[in-house]
């Protein structure tokens, strides 16, 4: 990166004064007219007019700076980023996630904010939920702000609750009050219909849930689990159990929200991110309610969320911060908070998001927040023993022996976060 120093300053002014041409300065700090310009990657085309907004904001109040925005559907999206630092040709900024935050920081792609953060005008990370802080940081070192968060609360149907008589669930229910529901609904609906609904396909959707209200931890120093331990096993056994009694819906058969949203399942675990659709499908708007998951030996949740990183051979690196700081600011978190799509990680902001949606509560969600955990990661290839985790399981709930299956798995998923 270019700056300049004492003697450019006065070789500038000489040459300026010779030529009797104005020097406009930059946002790089260089002699020259020409706007820095920024590429800015993310992968949701839903929130691409919120973005666009931001930008044509942010380049206003920054002449200097032309940011180009970027959209790569989530599918490519690793695969293009990481062939784009590999090529050099990486974006300035980006959109980064959990699972891919440490494999991008042990191969040396982000570049460290913790200088930039001690600057006046920088966001305040004690103003932002602190699971999302903490899992970018890498070796005291701050990689990534966090942009927004996600949580898992529990929708429920009140036509169906009502039809079988089963009273709706509150934000104080239980584990055994769950089961207990689960039952009395099934003696009440159709055998087509189900009580409850998991999207086991993804660990944030269910079991990593269960696992940490049942005070197991999923991600122990030095690469080892607790995915195959007596009180994991205990939460395989129960989930077994009530899927042979038919109340819970078999996984595989169809997309636990899609069954919701068609009136067929009477509870589903569901992501934040399904808040907007829900709220606004004419088929079920107008008797749902989300409540927080039921307690277990604790309260606990995953939450995810995505970060603004810059990239270590962005040659514009005053430009990208500057840009980060903004999109970082409490007023981007608030026009992030409109769109609904997703939670803003600013808890000062966060409460707007769900004071946003009119005639349903959802504030369960930001309720969650305060007892959530960050999406486990370890090693440098967290989808790989994620994927070995959720391979095992799937014989689990297909009634294979827990005992059986599960402690070889946990070497594998050891072995992995381990590398």
């Amino acid at each position: 990166m270019y700056t300049l120093n004492k003697n450019n300053v006065a070789l500038a002014c000489l040459i300026s004064c010779l030529l009797a041409t104005p020097v406009v300065a930059s946002a790089e700090g260089q002699s020259d007219a020409k706007p820095v310009k920024l590429r800015y990657t993310l992968w949701d085309r839903n929130q691409l007019p919120g973005e666009q907004q931001l930008v044509n904001e942010f380049e206003k109040n920054n002449p200097g700076i032309k940011v180009e925005i970027e959209l790569t559907p989530y599918d490519q999206y690793f695969i293009k980023l990481s062939s784009a630092v590999g090529g050099n040709v990486a974006p300035d900024v980006f959109w980064m996630n959990m699972p891919n935050f440490q494999q991008y920081v042990k191969n040396g792609m982000l570049e460290p904010l913790s200088n930039y953060l001690k600057e006046k005008s920088a966001p305040k990370l004690d103003d932002f939920v602190k699971s999302s802080v903490d899992a970018y940081q890498y070796q005291s070192q701050q990689y990534a702000i966090p942009r927004d968060i996600d949580a898992i609360a529990v929708w429920y149907n009140k036509k169906m609750f009502d039809q079988a008589g089963v009273s709706y669930p509150d934000k104080n229910w239980t584990w055994d009050d769950l089961k207990q529901k689960s039952a009395q609904l099934r003696k009440g609906l159709d055998k087509q219909s189900y009580p409850l609904a998991m999207e086991f396909s993804s660990g944030q959707d269910s079991y990593f849930n269960l696992l940490l209200q049942a005070g197991d931890k999923i991600v122990l120093p030095e690469g080892k689990t607790d995915v195959a331990n007596d009180k994991a096993i205990a939460v395989y056994r129960d989930v077994q159990g009530m899927l042979n009694a038919g109340l819970i819906q078999p996984p595989g058969e169809m997309e636990a929200s899609d069954v919701f949203q068609s009136n067929r399942v009477a509870m589903v675990y569901a992501g934040s991110w399904w808040a907007l659709p829900f709220s606004q499908n004419e088929l079920i708007k107008d008797h749902i309610g989300v409540v927080p998951m039921p307690k277990m030996a604790e309260q606990a949740g995953v939450s995810h969320s995505l970060a603004f990183a810059m990239s270590a051979k962005s040659q514009h690196k005053d430009a990208a911060w500057k840009f980060i700081e903004f999109m970082s600011s409490e007023h981007a978190q608030q026009t992030l908070a409109t769109g609904k799509v997703v939670i803003p990680a600013n808890q000062k902001v966060a409460k707007e998001w769900a004071e946003g949606f009119k005639g349903i509560d959802v504030s369960a969600y930001i309720d969650s927040l305060a007892f959530s955990h960050k999406y486990p990661t370890a090693g440098s290839n967290t989808a790989k023993w994620n994927s070995i985790l959720n391979d095992g399981l799937k014989k689990v709930w297909t009634g294979t022996d827990p005992e059986k299956v599960m402690p070889g798995v946990a070497k594998r998923v050891e072995r992995e976060m381990q590398k």
